[in-house]
């Protein structure tokens, strides 16, 4: 039997829901009927409480869908593919495969979530604003669930700029450290480091809540704290396991073992659209597996631009700008063909590059991705 069930496809993407979620839907609709719309809305029936706590988390839920589906577009802009997403006992998760080309991208991915709850919540709370009832004896249902849906959104969005992995806002903190240090396996062990940091003091305010009377508040701070340090263990567990089949199950293969043939080079004097004219990696199937274009002067390779920095030039520039102007000749980055994989990804980690020229004797013999060695080490443990 299936943990998760699937509900529609949106862009190609499967949206999930996990049997959590159901728990999750019959306590946040008991917690928003019996506590939090009779504290603050005196006048209602018991049948609208309870009407009114199933639509909110109904809208909750649905936030959380937008929050993920925020993530998943600006994954899908770079040319990375989206597996699903999962809707969970508390929050989502978006499938991504691969990593972002650069730590500046994986913060634009991480922020976008974040970015959409507030923009709902701000709309919502700002609409209430503007338009609401003046008296409390005035809130209708409708608006009593309107404005719980806006200040959630709101409360969703900045716990998620908390830094703590593997949280949005522990990303960030993951993707600034790569950013000055060039090493992502550290930036990982930072960003878990301050993740645990967090939530224990999330657990432990929630302990302080339960001692001075606020049993239910505390017990829910309480279990949010130990559901994402639980998450960050198991996720922390899962590189390692990752880490060591990596160092177990292959990592010693020669760099010239997955090495491609190198792609069509394009002159420096090629603009911009007609380089993408001959058609770009998409990130989303086999058809371009090599997810970058190399770029030559008068047939002398000088460095590699990838699809997505083609992508960022606008539109309106593409006819007048070269790839020339484009390129950045610090990714050009060559290793021999017998060097080890391992080798290669500390290379790429400390350049902060997404591929390597690979030679054997002097000649070019093709190009290796990240993606590349990472493809093979899975096949190898099979």
């Amino acid at each position: 039997m299936r943990a998760s069930i699937k509900l529609l496809t949106i862009r190609g993407i499967p949206v999930e829901i996990n049997a959590s979620w159901l728990i999750a839907f019959a306590l946040i609709t008991w917690t928003f009927s019996t506590v939090a719309f009779p504290a603050n809305f005196l006048l209602w029936s018991r049948g609208e409480y309870w009407l009114a706590g199933a639509v909110t988390t109904f809208l909750l839920f649905a936030s959380v869908l937008a929050h993920e589906l925020g993530h998943s577009f600006v994954a899908l802009s770079q040319g990375l593919k989206v597996h699903s997403i999962t809707l969970l006992l508390f929050g989502g998760v978006s499938r991504i495969e691969g990593d972002a080309t650069r730590p500046r991208n994986d913060i634009f991915i991480a922020l976008a979530g974040p970015a959409v709850s507030l923009t709902i919540g701000a709309l919502l709370v700002g609409w209430w604003a503007a338009f609401g009832p003046e008296r409390q004896f005035q809130v209708t249902p409708l608006h009593g669930v309107l404005i719980f849906t806006g200040l959630m959104n709101i409360l969703v969005g900045v716990f998620n700029l908390l830094p703590g992995y593997p949280l949005d806002g522990g990303r960030v903190l993951r993707s600034a450290v790569w950013a000055l240090t060039g090493d992502t396996e550290r930036a990982s062990r930072v960003a878990f480091a301050v993740g645990r940091l967090v939530f224990f003091l999330l657990i432990a305010w929630g302990g302080w809540r339960i001692v001075n009377g606020d049993v239910f508040g505390g017990v829910w701070v309480v279990f949010i704290g130990w559901f994402l340090l639980s998450s960050a263990r198991g996720e922390r567990a899962a590189q390692k396991r990752l880490g060591a089949v990596a160092i177990e199950g292959g990592m010693d293969f020669a760099v010239g073992v997955v090495a491609r043939p190198m792609p069509p080079t394009v002159d420096v004097s090629t603009t911009v659209s007609a380089a993408m004219a001959t058609g770009l990696p998409s990130g989303h199937g086999d058809d371009f597996p090599v997810a970058v274009v190399p770029v030559a002067r008068e047939d002398a390779l000088i460095g590699f631009v990838t699809a997505q920095e083609l992508r960022d030039v606008p539109v309106e520039s593409r006819n007048e700008v070269n790839v020339g102007q484009v390129v950045d000749s610090g990714s050009l980055r060559v290793i021999s063909a017998y060097e080890p994989v391992r080798e290669g990804l500390q290379m790429m980690d400390r350049h902060r590059v997404v591929q390597l020229v690979v030679i054997d004797g002097g000649l070019v013999v093709g190009v290796v991705t990240r993606q590349d060695i990472l493809a093979r080490m899975i096949e190898a443990r099979g």
